[in-house]
């Protein structure tokens, strides 16, 4: 009787790490955001047009390194994304992007559909204040709804219905990514095709 009462004690001293580490598991993101209900970073959001995003920056269209990219994502024949990088400082109007070093913008068949903001300050402790800050100000999930991101900057990210943010800490300053990720499944199916009818056709 002492030793099966021993083997049942043994047993729970053996399995009471697995049930603390299972309670200690971060609760799976609850993320219901999509495209419309995507966060807005000064004006620049998901889904908006190409003259929508220009507008934002109307110097971009004086500099002349600009314009083939700017004819390009104007262009819906191509099917690629193109991406226009934006110097705030000479591109912005007024101070509507004050204290940002630069913004990416990738234009998908005339629309946004991934774009990046990196400031220039404040400097950030570490990558979780920084992901407190934008959730606590733009409304997103409680930092413990962000997984760890796969850049080697300190980064978390946010995956929700069709739509990830990603946040990143950069030297001492903050970035933030907001991409659709729906239109990326059309580009790998596109992709897949294309490669199949190669496959189809090849001649040995």
């Amino acid at each position: 009787m002492n030793r099966i009462i021993s083997g049942f004690f043994s047993l729970a001293l053996i399995m009471a790490p697995s049930f603390g580490q299972a309670r200690q598991l971060p609760p799976r993101s609850r993320c219901t955001l999509t495209e419309a209900s995507s966060p807005a970073i000064r004006g620049l959001r998901l889904g908006m047009s190409i003259e929508q995003a220009l507008a934002l920056f109307p110097g971009s269209s004086k500099r002349w390194e600009m314009r083939d990219a700017i004819e390009r994502a104007r262009s819906h024949s191509g099917g690629e994304t193109v991406y226009l990088a934006f110097d705030p400082s000479a591109d912005a109007r007024g101070e509507s992007f004050s204290g940002v070093d630069s913004v990416s913008v990738g234009i998908y068949k005339g629309r946004v559909v991934d774009f990046s903001v990196l400031y220039l300050d404040p400097a950030w402790k570490n990558i979780d204040e920084w992901v407190a800050k934008l959730a606590g100000t733009l409304g997103l999930p409680r930092p413990a709804d962000w997984a760890a991101g796969p850049d080697e900057n300190p980064n978390r990210i946010l995956k929700c219905n069709g739509v990830d943010i990603q946040a990143s800490v950069q030297g001492s300053g903050g970035s933030i990514r907001v991409r659709n990720t729906e239109y990326m499944k059309e580009m790998e199916g596109r992709t897949y095709s294309g490669e199949e009818k190669r496959r189809r056709e090849f001649k040995p």
